[in-house]
């Protein structure tokens, strides 16, 4: 319900029931302000409203600048392809602080608990020759204990490092600079909705692999000739996911960036993505699965130097066992904190950019962000 008391007329708009600390201060829903019809064109603005060279409009709040078209990192225009592979770039090195500092220390920390938990592990189990009897045994319970904590760390570091992304894509793109406390608050106030979500999609993921492989596992111990009819039916369905499987992280990544930014439930998160990229659904799933590919080559190159990285130092020490096993450890753990760090950065600015260009395409959106940037502009001077 908008609020009925005086505002300062300078003062851009706000997420309804959000606190300022909340939220980016001109991240707006369709219900409050005077935000564009579904469908409209995102040139359409109030008839008080003055044409800027774009060919876009501006609210009349005096002469347009450049700053309201371009406050940030992009210009408040729909985004082409390139901007989609480009762009997150740009976030990064605005807003590095959270962009990259706070996954490094989520990463981090997940790091280092899965490499103590491998050498536990492996010394525990006698892989290697490092215990007294070099036969694999039965896991004692304090390596149990610390795999299920190194797992619980990595899921955590994944949730938390995609979700305060979006925060710093947001203020980026308002040319906004903010720490990782601020970033964090954001995140915070729906933790609840966004462990939900990642645990919705992990089931819907599992759901959609096990049809997929349902036709081999459903023929096990048949005949030959009924086994390769199945094999051949479970590649030609695991070919068919593919799209499905990247729809389900597109969506997940849209509506996570939508449930921090607009500060909702999942239910309602999970609406308004839907809404949002329907239409669009082809086009969301090309990009995703686009710049997916790009970062995954690049954090494979990581991981695969950090691998070389870990066998040298086998033939620098061969004797030195000790040696070579911490610094085996740690060239792993090393390679795995930064391409991690590279794919949550990355992918994250992807996500929110594809929330904030549908809201453009649909919602007229970067007629509220222009209109934020000018009275932004206006209570500086």
């Amino acid at each position: 319900m908008p609020n009925s008391e005086p505002q300062d007329p300078t003062a851009p708009p706000q997420w309804p029931g959000a606190s300022p600390e909340a939220a980016p201060p001109a991240w707006v829903t369709p219900a409050s302000g005077t935000p564009a019809q579904e469908g409209a064109s995102p040139a359409a603005a109030p008839p008080s409203a003055a044409a800027a060279p774009s060919g876009h409009a501006v609210p009349a709040q005096g002469a347009p600048t450049y700053r309201s078209w371009q406050p940030g990192i992009l210009p408040l225009k729909p985004l082409s392809f390139g901007d989609f592979l480009a762009v997150p770039f740009r976030a990064i090195r605005f807003n590095r602080a959270v962009m990259l500092g706070a996954p490094l220390l989520f990463t981090l920390v997940s790091a280092v608990l899965t490499v103590v938990t491998m050498w536990v592990a492996f010394n525990d189990a006698g892989l290697f020759g490092w215990s007294a009897t070099p036969t694999v045994s039965t896991l004692g319970g304090e390596s149990i204990a610390l795999i299920v904590i190194a797992v619980a760390s990595l899921l955590l570091a994944d949730l938390f490092s995609s979700s305060i992304i979006a925060p710093g894509v947001a203020r980026a793109v308002l040319g906004e600079r903010i720490g990782i406390a601020v970033a964090w608050r954001q995140v915070r106030r729906r933790l609840g909705s966004l462990v939900l979500l990642y645990l919705l999609t992990f089931a819907v993921v599992c759901v959609v692999g096990a049809v997929a492989l349902s036709p081999l596992l459903l023929l096990i111990g048949a005949d030959g000739g009924v086994v390769a009819l199945a094999v051949l039916l479970t590649i030609v369905a695991c070919l068919a996911s593919v799209p499905v499987f990247v729809a389900i992280v597109a969506l997940q990544g849209i509506a996570r960036a939508l449930i921090v930014l607009e500060d909702v439930g999942i239910g309602a998160g999970l609406r308004r993505a839907f809404g949002l990229v329907k239409g669009r659904l082809w086009w969301t799933i090309l990009i995703v699965f686009v710049a997916g590919v790009l970062i995954n080559i690049v954090a494979a190159v990581v991981q695969q130097v950090g691998q070389i990285g870990a066998l040298a130092a086998s033939f620098l020490a061969p004797q030195a066992e000790v040696v070579v096993g911490i610094a085996y450890f740690l060239a792993i753990g090393l390679s795995y904190a930064v391409s991690a760090l590279v794919t949550y950065s990355y992918l994250g600015s992807v996500y929110a950019l594809l929330y904030i260009d549908l809201r453009m395409r649909h919602e007229g959106f970067d007629i509220d962000l222009a209109r934020a940037a000018e009275a932004r502009a206006a209570g500086r001077a």
